[in-house]
């Protein structure tokens, strides 16, 4: 989401925030979006009023399109208008029956070179944990009936944990009757998650924790069982390592592992620099190599790589340009160890894989607008 709108890359013109809640996420793309149309929906209609109110309060210039809507309908491209750049929903389908029927849903909805970003449960949030515990006490979590007794719960809970989210106990109504009291809670690891796009016609093309996760594996080449995996596998496969509590991730249009990184000669296949780091060349003593420096303060990574003067050409060739010409993969072809570093720049978000089938964000589409998201 930091990316957006960074040098070179043009803004998205339609944005669709997918279950909204109190309008706050709507009201704070708009600031940021100020000449971009946003569609906000949300299953509550007293949410969508508490929205429009708050909406009012912040002296939008621009008006954004409230509507109440259910994520799960096939008629909600027809409802919203569809033909999105972005959709963004966040914190939402964790607590739906059917997220596959909304993931769907939300596929008809955007554009072929657009994005979703995606917020949900991971398998080490701290409701996994606590309400099989508070079940033992004979708490009833389908709802929320008793706030003084979980309350009091919470505080000893709190007294042993140091949850990421802070004192339980102190949270809002609204949060203990949505985050720990309800019918339906979806704290499942990245691989069911991924498995869940999937079938709603997504694949996963990057996660928040992916290249910070992928960097601790290559002081000492302890990524080389992953490759060449693709993102979404290699970020699933680390998260059963290291769980987390909360997923951030980047969906696109394609089926499971169409956007995999192919060394062998794929048409159409090409790779754009996503923008993410600042890259600066030092010459190494012999003149034989070229060192790299990359920094992306996104991620706050930072990390330097040897490359022989080719590939450093053929670096600055893809900066220059932000997408790859024809036969630029060549170059990286030649050796393994060029091709593993293609692919860990991958993961890393250091370049983003395109296809002519399945467009990365940026590429020309046949639509009625002239601007591209990317």
């Amino acid at each position: 989401m930091q990316a957006i709108g960074r040098p070179g890359r043009a803004l998205p013109e339609r944005v669709l925030v997918a279950g909204c809640g109190s309008g706050v996420e709507a009201v704070i793309l708009r600031r940021r979006l100020p000449q971009a149309e946003i569609v906000a929906v949300d299953f509550s209609a007293r949410s969508i009023t508490v929205a429009r109110r708050l909406e009012r309060a912040a002296g939008s210039a621009r008006p954004i399109r409230f509507l109440v809507a259910d994520l799960t309908s096939p008629e909600l491209a027809r409802q919203t208008g569809g033909d999105f750049d972005l959709i963004t929903c966040h914190g939402v389908l964790s607590y739906i029956p059917k997220p596959d029927q909304a993931l769907r849903s939300l596929a008809a909805c955007l554009r072929p070179d657009g994005a979703l970003y995606l917020g949900v449960n991971g398998e080490a949030s701290p409701a996994a944990r606590l309400r099989p515990w508070l079940a033992g006490f004979g708490f009833a979590l389908d709802e929320l009936k008793n706030e003084r007794r979980l309350r009091e719960l919470l505080r000893l809970w709190d007294s042993l944990h140091d949850d990421e989210l802070g004192e339980l106990a102190t949270m809002s109504v609204s949060y203990l009757a949505s985050d720990v009291c309800g019918s339906h809670f979806k704290n499942w690891p990245l691989a069911r998650w991924r498995a869940e796009a999937n079938r709603g016609g997504w694949e996963v093309a990057g996660t928040d924790l992916l290249p910070t996760a992928l960097l601790l594996t290559i002081a000492r080449e302890n990524y080389r069982p992953l490759f060449p995996l693709w993102n979404g596998e290699v970020a699933a496969r680390l998260d059963q390592i290291r769980p987390v509590g909360f997923h951030r991730m980047m969906l696109r249009k394609a089926k499971a592992g169409e956007l995999d990184l192919a060394f062998a000669s794929k048409p159409g296949q090409r790779l754009r620099w996503t923008g993410f780091y600042s890259v600066r060349f030092r010459p190494t003593a012999s003149r034989r190599a070229v060192k790299a420096l990359l920094n992306c303060p996104t991620f706050r990574l930072r990390f330097e790589w040897t490359l022989t003067p080719p590939q450093a050409a053929a670096l600055r060739s893809l900066v220059a340009s932000g997408v790859s010409s024809a036969g630029w993969m060549t170059t990286w072809r030649r050796s393994a160890v060029a091709r593993r570093t293609l692919w860990l720049w991958c993961g890393l978000g250091v370049v983003a894989v395109e296809s002519a089938t399945n467009p990365a964000p940026g590429t020309p589409a046949p639509v009625r607008r002239s601007k591209k998201f990317n």
